[in-house]
């Protein structure tokens, strides 16, 4: 269905109130240049107008989704698209920007304006007070408008207008408090590992054009089954498709570009929610199920970010399980369950890994948020050593913490469990070198159900470790507790929107995405491919050993941390070395740091001080030099006597003369 034009509003509402809170943000500092004493001034405006813009979007998402479920099956294929806007002409080569809605990204504006609506609810009272309020909310409506170009658009052109759009947005948020030093260090390191992820999304971009022709993504899809026939191009689809999961892994934090994302915890905690739970950290994920017929082509590619995936939520879950900071554990399980969805896309039912997104946006968002909330409520602290007790002081946000955390460890019944063990259960029913990943991402899930019930008994049980005289917890206000509610409903909830083979309801959002992976899948029966091919009864003995795991190490976490940290304190004594080791996250930082900061810093000072300050600088300098000098003796011809000026005329004659004679 095309020329439903409403779908501009919907980047176009938080794009305009971007402007108007950053017009707000100059208001302020203008009436704070007069009186320095005048507060919020106009600044405090940008909270309503910046959550209008979002509700507004919001309203433009469900009608257009509902306007998509009207159709029948070939039309959600099609989907409700906007008048193309005509962009870029080379020749051949053209880009036509269009807003596109079909059932992919209806499922992601849903996420992301629903979500977001509630991110910045919950940020008017966390952020009150902040200098820096209005610019605050001028640069989250600013990532929602670009995350939602990133998934609308119809095209990759328009697509990575989105994706280095949330990237300068993530920079910005994350170094938000930029006066405090590291924020800023944070910001910077997010945009470098960032730009390495981009220059491959380039690159395969470059390569997909050369082979179709267009970055058109419907176009793609359909050019795929030609280059199947014809054979000699499949080397370079593949290597399109790595390069393009390369740049998935610098937005999605795989490893090895997952240093960044434990860094970005430096913003306010409603950038964690935003950015790093619900939206720009699964723009990977979407690129991936977005271009499902290029990977469905490539079923080595796909085995790979299988293992990448398994890997990533390995190192994830085991470096969670040593962080003191709360906002650092649900960092690293950030990473770890991005590591879980890239696991889901190997197994080629693209439907398992966006089940997972979307239950891990509601229960990642709340707990974010409520461990916000717990920070709120610490004035400021975030080390869980130093709480302790927290259930009586702050009983809305316990108990909405209580329900996200249950999610995230898989415990029975709840969203986290059904999304997780989906994924496991397709992982183990392709057999083979998928068995292996299917056992390292059992693991991490237990692990998963260890750090994350550890994180509930530091924060909310056992004595208080915090000094009552100075500190006095309190619960947030309503409008920090209502998103949690939202939330928590959401992340219990969740998990009947795609239920198991096995159960009444299965698979709502398999078969409502099946218009949009249909293609993908012929694709895999022409290459050969076999999904998962376990049966009912295998999926129940694997859904009743994830309950187990789940329920066995959530119980050994809880019990083990009931009275306060001293197990680390123990096992740091112990085994000093490994604690160490999984405390600083398998020291990929300074893997990094020999391996590549120093010696590029090495490279970058011999550029400067031998090729450009000696060669370049001293071959200029030295033609200045010489020309100088010329000069300078030159001048010295210049006496002004008669009789040298004949001499000087006489010898220039004859050696013209002498000249025109040889010639």
């Amino acid at each position: 269905m095309k020329d439903y034009n409403l779908l501009w509003l919907m980047p176009l509402l938080p794009f305009l109130g971007s402007i108007v809170c950053g017009a707000l943000h100059f208001a302020t500092l203008s009436a704070r240049k007069k009186n320095p004493e005048v507060g919020a001034g106009p600044g405090a405006l940008a909270a309503p107008v910046a959550i209008l813009a979002m509700v507004g979007s919001f309203v433009v998402a469900v009608t257009a989704f509902f306007k998509l479920k009207g159709l029948d099956a070939a039309g959600r294929a099609m989907g409700v698209e906007s008048s193309p806007w005509h962009w870029i002409d080379m020749g051949p080569f053209s880009v036509d920007l269009s807003m596109v809605v079909d059932p992919l990204s209806a499922i992601m504006i849903l996420v992301i304006t629903g979500i977001g609506t509630l991110i910045h609810i919950y940020s008017s009272g966390y952020i009150k007070g902040d200098p820096g309020f209005a610019k605050f909310f001028a640069y989250l409506n600013l990532f929602v408008a670009m995350m939602l170009m990133l998934v609308l658009s119809s095209n990759l052109v328009g697509l990575f207008v989105g994706w280095e759009g949330v990237g300068l947005c993530s920079y910005l948020l994350i170094g938000f408090w930029y006066d405090k030093g590291w924020p800023a260090e944070a910001g910077q390191k997010a945009f470098v590992v960032n730009r390495i992820g981009d220059a491959c999304f380039l690159i395969g971009a470059f390569l997909l054009i050369r082979l179709f022709g267009t970055l058109d993504a419907s176009d793609i899809a359909a050019g795929v089954a030609g280059i199947l026939e014809n054979g000699e191009q499949m080397k370079d689809l593949g290597l399109a498709a790595l390069l393009m999961f390369g740049g998935a892994c610098g937005k999605s934090a795989q490893f090895p570009l997952m240093v960044w994302l434990p860094d970005a915890m430096a913003g306010p905690t409603p950038v964690s929610a935003l950015i790093h739970a619900a939206t720009m950290v699964t723009a990977g994920v979407y690129l991936i199920a977005r271009m499902n017929p290029v990977y469905a082509a490539c079923p080595d590619v796909l085995f790979f970010i299988g293992c990448v995936g398994a890997l990533t939520a390995f190192i994830g879950a085991t470096s969670a399980i040593r962080q003191t900071d709360i906002k650092k554990v649900l960092a690293y399980s950030t990473v770890s369950q991005l590591g879980y969805m890239f696991l889901g896309l190997s197994t080629g039912v693209w439907a398992a890994a966006v089940f997972h997104l979307v239950t891990h946006a509601f229960f990642k968002g709340l707990l974010f948020l409520g461990s916000g909330s717990v920070i709120h409520g610490m004035h400021h602290e975030q080390d869980m050593y130093k709480m302790g007790g927290l259930r009586k002081h702050m009983p809305k946000t316990f108990l909405t913490f209580m329900v996200g955390a249950a999610a995230l460890a898989g415990l029975p019944l709840l969203s986290g469990y059904f999304s997780k063990d989906e994924i496991l259960f397709l992982a183990f029913g392709h057999g083979g070198g998928y068995i292996v990943l299917w056992a390292v991402g059992l693991i991490s899930a237990a692990m998963t159900a260890y750090y994350t019930w550890r994180m509930v008994a530091l924060t909310f049980f056992g004595e208080e470790r915090f000094d009552v005289d100075k500190v006095h917890p309190h619960e947030s206000p309503t409008s920090m507790t209502m998103p949690l509610m939202v939330l928590a409903v959401l992340a219990a909830l969740g998990g009947l929107l795609n239920l198991p083979h096995v159960l009444p309801g299965y698979g709502v959002m398999k078969h409502w995405l099946e218009p949009v992976t249909d293609l993908g899948t012929r694709v895999f029966e022409a290459t050969g491919f076999v999904e998962s091919h376990a049966g009912a009864t295998t999926e129940w003995l694997l859904l009743a050993l994830g309950a187990g795991v789940a329920l066995l190490f959530s119980h050994l976490g809880f019990r083990r941390y009931l009275n306060g940290p001293e197990p680390d304190m123990a096992d740091a004594r112990r085994a000093p070395g490994l604690t160490g080791f999984l405390g600083n996250a398998w020291r990929l930082d300074g893997i990094f740091e020999i391996f590549i900061l120093i010696p590029v810093r090495l490279l970058s000072e011999f550029i400067s001080a031998i090729v450009d300050k000696l060669c370049i600088d001293g071959a200029v300098n030295g033609v200045a030099s010489m020309a100088k000098l010329i000069g300078d003796d030159t001048r010295k011809m210049t006496t002004g006597s008669v009789k040298s000026y004949a001499v000087w005329m006489g010898v220039g004659a004859a050696a013209l003369s002498l000249l025109l004679i040889w010639i």
